[in-house]
């Protein structure tokens, strides 16, 4: 016979969910850093850390330039991951903590990749007009 689903709702097990917390925590940490050290104009080229793509990886200039213009958006999309670990050990609901994860963890990304996004685009005019260039490569 198949247990009845009514009895079956509990919270996320404690292993799991100190783990899904610290990751919240430590994803919102890395990008806050990465905003703030981008901007700055130190995290410097690597394999680790960072924006990577052909274009940041075409050159010095290029990888500085996506950094710091994707700074704000790396320091929001870090602050969006916040509450994923704040409010999650917080609700009762397994339902709710889903939600309390998966919900600032979309937002988070979303804002990832668009400033990411954004800021190749920014990056690419402004070292064009360095360069003397009316187009972006």
């Amino acid at each position: 016979m198949i247990p009845s689903a009514q009895g079956v709702d509990s919270t996320i097990p404690l292993a799991p969910l100190l783990l899904t917390v610290l990751s919240m925590a430590g994803a919102a940490v890395a990008l806050v850093l990465m905003g703030v050290h981008g901007a700055k104009r130190r995290v410097p080229p690597n394999d680790f850390f960072g924006i990577r793509t052909r274009f940041t990886r075409s050159g010095d200039a290029a990888w500085y330039a996506v950094h710091e213009a994707s700074a704000r958006w790396s320091i929001l999309a870090g602050i969006a991951f916040l509450p994923a670990a704040i409010l999650t050990p917080l609700i009762s609901d397994p339902k709710g903590q889903v939600a309390a994860i998966l919900i600032p963890a979309t937002v988070g990304t979303g804002l990832l990749l668009v400033g990411s996004w954004r800021a190749h685009r920014v990056a690419r005019r402004r070292l064009a007009r360095e360069e003397g260039r009316a187009d972006p490569p």
